[in-house]
Parts: C-alpha cells; sequence; structure tokens
C-alpha cells in the first residue's frame, strides 16, 4: 500500500464528512443548496478512491474489474463537475437551465462510454512500474474534457457573480476565497487529470483528486467561517470535531511516511509498519481531547495570581445547560478562583466548598443582605465577620447577571499563594461571578 493510495483515501473520506456536516446542518431554506454539496462530495469520493484503486491493482486483476474500475472513476468526474456547477448556478433561472443541459450531457457521455469503451480508451495495463490506461486520442475524448472545463467554468462564473453582487462583504470575501483556491486546483487537476494522461503520463492521475479533495474541505471551512449556508444542528460541532481529528491524523500520515521514506530509502513501508501507524496515530487522537482538558485544567490551577477566563467560561457554559450541584459548583470556584473556601449561597440555602460551621441565621441575614453602593460587594459587620471567621471569610459578594438578576450571594475565603484579597485582580474576579450569576440562572432543573 503506497502513501498515494493512502492520502487519496484518507483526504476523499474527509471531503464526504464535510458534505454529511454540511447537509445535516443546513437550515430548512437552504437544504437544495446543501445537499448539492454533499451530492458534489459523494461523487468526488468515488473519483478518489476508484482512482486510488486502480493504481493499486495488481498485475493479476481480472481485466473485467480493472475496466469496471477505471471506467467507474471516469463515470465520477462528469457527475461531479455537473453536481459542482449546480451548486453554485442553480438559483438563478439560466443556470437552471445549464443544469438540465449538461446534465443530459453528462448523461449521454456516460451513455456513450457504456455502448462503445473504444471511444475513451485503447486498452490499460497493469504492471509493478505502475498502473495506467491507454486513453484513445480522438474527438470524444476532447468532448469529454471540454465537458468538464465548461462546467467547471460555469461553477466559477456562478461564484464570482455572487461574489459581486452580494451585500454581505462576509459572503463576498467567503465567495472569493473559495473561487480563488478552486482556480488553483482546477488547473492542477484539468492538467495532471485530462491533459497529461492524454499525451500518455498516466502515473499522476492521482494529484488531481488529491486537489479537489483539499477544495472541497476548503469550502467546508469557508461554510463554517463566513456562514455561506446558516448551518445549525446536534450533529455539527461532532462531525467538525472528526473532520479536524481526520484532517490531523492525514497530516501526520503523510509526515510519517516521507520521513520513513527518506530514512529507510524504500517506496513504501510493509503493511505491518503501516498498520502500526495507523493505531498509534488513532490512540493519540483518541487521548487528545483527554489530553488537550487536563493541560486547560492544570494551567487554570497554575498560576493563583490570575484566572484563566476561556476555561471557566467554557466550564460555566457546560454547567448551565444541566442540572446544577451548587457544592460541586462551589468546589470549582474555589479551585479557579483560587480561593481557600468560597461558600454559594442560593434560596437560603449555603453551599460550601468544604465543611465550615456557620449559623443558620447568620446565613439568613447574609442572604437579604445589599451592597450599599451600586457594586455588587457586601460590607460585612464585625459581627458578621465573627459568625465567618471558622471559614476565613475575607469577603461576600452579590451573585448578580449581567442583566441585573440577583441568584444569591457568595462567600470568599483567603487567596491562595501570597495574596491577601486586595492584591487581586477585582475586574476579572467581577466578572467571574458575573459568569458564575448568569450559569445559575440559566440552570432549568431543580436545585439541590
Amino acid at each position: 500500500m503506497s502513501l498515494i493510495i493512502i492520502l487519496l483515501t484518507a483526504v476523499s473520506i474527509l471531503t464526504l464528512l464535510s458534505g454529511i456536516a454540511v447537509l445535516s446542518g443546513a437550515r430548512k431554506g437552504e437544504r437544495a443548496q446543501a445537499f448539492l454539496f454533499f451530492f458534489t462530495t459523494l461523487f468526488s469520493l468515488g473519483w478518489a478512491v476508484l482512482i486510488a484503486t486502480f493504481l493499486g491493482l495488481p498485475e493479476t486483476t481480472a481485466d473485467s474489474t480493472a475496466k469496471l474500475i477505471f471506467t467507474g472513476y471516469y463515470f465520477c468526474a462528469p457527475i461531479m463537475c455537473w453536481g459542482l456547477m449546480s451548486y453554485a448556478c442553480y438559483r438563478y433561472k439560466l443556470g437552471k437551465i445549464a443544469m438540465v443541459f449538461f446534465g443530459l450531457c453528462c448523461a449521454t457521455l456516460i451513455g456513450l462510454i457504456c455502448y462503445n469503451p473504444s471511444l475513451l480508451y485503447d486498452g490499460f495495463t497493469l504492471s509493478r512500474d505502475g498502473n495506467s490506461v491507454q486513453l484513445h486520442q480522438g474527438i470524444f475524448y476532447l468532448i469529454y474534457g471540454a465537458y468538464h472545463c465548461v462546467t467547471v467554468l460555469l461553477y466559477m462564473i456562478g461564484l464570482f457573480h455572487t461574489a459581486h453582487h452580494a451585500r454581505n462583504a462576509r459572503i463576498k470575501k467567503a465567495n472569493l476565497m473559495v473561487l480563488y483556491g478552486f482556480t488553483f486546483t482546477g488547473i492542477i487537476a484539468l492538467i495532471f487529470n485530462f491533459v497529461l494522461p492524454y499525451f500518455g503520463k498516466y502515473d499522476t492521475i492521482w494529484v488531481g483528486p488529491l486537489a479537489m479533495c483539499v477544495a472541497w474541505v476548503l469550502h467546508y471551512y469557508a461554510i463554517l467561517k463566513y456562514r455561506l449556508l446558516d448551518l445549525s444542528g446536534r450533529w455539527l460541532r461532532t462531525l467538525s470535531h472528526i473532520i479536524i481529528m481526520s484532517l490531523a491524523a492525514i497530516i501526520f500520515l503523510a509526515i510519517f511516511f516521507i520521513v520513513f521514506i527518506a530514512l529507510f530509502k524504500v517506496p513504501s513501508p510493509s503493511s505491518s509498519v503501516i498498520i502500526l501507524n495507523i493505531i498509534m496515530v488513532t490512540t493519540v487522537i483518541l487521548l487528545f481531547p483527554a489530553l488537550n482538558e487536563i493541560s486547560t485544567y492544570v494551567r487554570s490551577l497554575a498560576s493563583v495570581n490570575d484566572i484563566d477566563m476561556v476555561y471557566l467560561v467554557r466550564k460555566l457554559e457546560l454547567i448551565s445547560k444541566s442540572y446544577i450541584n451548587y457544592h460541586e459548583l462551589a468546589d470549582f470556584l474555589a479551585e479557579h478562583l483560587h480561593f481557600q473556601y468560597v461558600g454559594l449561597i442560593v434560596d437560603g440555602h449555603l453551599y460550601s466548598s468544604k465543611p465550615a460551621k456557620i449559623a443558620t441565621t447568620e446565613i439568613a441575614k447574609i442572604a437579604k443582605m445589599k451592597p450599599e453602593s451600586k457594586g455588587i460587594w457586601l460590607t460585612l459587620t464585625d459581627e458578621a465577620k465573627e459568625a465567618l471567621k471558622s471559614a476565613n471569610v475575607e469577603a461576600a459578594a452579590e451573585l448578580r447577571s449581567a442583566n441585573g438578576e440577583v441568584v444569591g450571594k457568595i462567600l470568599l475565603g483567603r487567596p491562595l499563594g501570597n495574596l491577601n484579597f486586595k492584591g487581586r485582580d477585582q475586574s476579572t474576579l467581577e466578572t467571574a461571578l458575573t459568569l458564575t450569576a448568569a450559569a445559575i440562572s440559566s440552570e432549568k432543573g431543580p436545585r439541590s
């Protein structure tokens, strides 16, 4: 198994995943265009996989099997280009006419190849030096190539027209980015998949589908970044993570094969080495989310001087979507706001990060207290400070969300490290308390 075959197969699957992500996340008004994107990635997958399969066929393969495979990828290419053109042009009246016309052209080309394969090729060769097809240098192949050039050109015209008439700068940028990327990859595909094979150079036919797959992944990125389609859905984030991890695996495999071949001077690693490397890649990718979470957690705990707001926001957002255990929330805040003690007073009840002997009457008094100024901090009396002494409480504040809703009070003990309470960044701390109040406010379930 060569690097080329692995790369083609992996990148084509990645392309299909991007199509599935777009189709599953598209809203009702844009499902037709999302389906055309998926349709194109599906036949792009077929085109790339069949080319990879043909290039990897052993010499002992039956003639009928080899013919079926390479004829298959000559079927997938025109269908893929029709979907490509349709994706960019289907909204326009002339685009709909072009869809019908070139759909009939596509069906005619495929029908002629089925009826008389000699119109396309004279024969094929399977050898250790590389598999190839001897294309028939006649008018039919030129028509076949012209069909692809025209449909791809219409796709590019459709993108340019959409970008030119877009009132939204974001849509304009997205379509131009896709247009520039596809122009580059389209020229590569034209040279390596139509021009060079026509003149007998067939060993680089894999370059075209590889370039096209990269173009479609870039298109998927543009859809997400610039919202070319209005995507939503519960599976979109999961599929996007899979796509990112798959892309990381492909890059890892490519680097591994290049280094392996350079070091050991062999055309390709053995099957056992490939399988071992794939297992290693899979293991690293599966462990990566856990390692990333551990790294972020440790980084959040590492500095007692600063609050990792990115981590705090992400965790509070997750907490707010489910039933909140206030003891666990207090413990989380104590760890990541870097205090020896945190107590939450919600609905008249105290939830502490660690046991503290505080009288119920004192909790009720604090629950009723109001800040003397416009801020959130409470002024504790000497009597209150004495009652809270067992927990080493140094400050108390209202838990007030950004919209002004008060959901409770918070008690803060001594800061960790060699800091006193006044040495903490008050504005950052107040922001963290506002986010905590918002998380509690948005929680829908019953409270513990």
